[in-house]
Parts: C-alpha cells; sequence; structure tokens
C-alpha cells in the first residue's frame, strides 16, 4: 500500500492545469464566442429587415417599424459586445 503525496502524478501541483481543466478551458471560451456571434447574427438580422422595410415602397407608412428593428439589432450587437467583455474577464480571472 503506497500513499499517494502531494508531488504524486495522481495530484498535480495547484496551479498546474490538467488536460480535463484545459479542455475545460476552451470550451468556456468557445462557449462565449459561439454567444456573442449569435447576439451579432441576430443583430445583423434585424438591421438588414429594417433595410428591407425601408426600400419597399408598398409599406407605406411603416418606416417607424424599421427604426425599431434597427433600434433592436443596435441594442443586440451592443449587449453581445458588452456581454462577450464581460464574461472574457471573468474567465481569465477565474482560470489564471
Amino acid at each position: 500500500m503506497t500513499l499517494l503525496t502531494k508531488s504524486s502524478p495522481q495530484h498535480p501541483e495547484p496551479n498546474e492545469l490538467i488536460l480535463r481543466d484545459t479542455l475545460a478551458i476552451d470550451r468556456t471560451r468557445l462557449a462565449n464566442q459561439r454567444t456573442f456571434l449569435a447576439f451579432v447574427r441576430t443583430g445583423i438580422y434585424f438591421i438588414a429587415t429594417a433595410l428591407g422595410i425601408f426600400h419597399l415602397e408598398q409599406t407605406g407608412n411603416l418606416h417607424w417599424l424599421a427604426w425599431i428593428f434597427v433600434v433592436i439589432g443596435s441594442a443586440s450587437i451592443l449587449t453581445g459586445v458588452i456581454n462577450y467583455f464581460v464574461m472574457r474577464k471573468k474567465i481569465i480571472r477565474i482560470f489564471r
């Protein structure tokens, strides 16, 4: 029967990351990027819809709706950017 010490391979040093931890960090970073891109994609879709409404002559008095889509799209992109950097800072702080 052998006793496990802190320096044994089964117990890595506290500052040392094992493969599982490294992969978890990578997954977390990729999830943050994926979420950011989803916010940006949604914002672009709203703005593209607004541009389509602006260019249609048959919409009549729907320019107010197009402006609402522009505001929602811009807010979505801004929310995504803010969320990305806030989460990035948390990820760096936790995993360093």
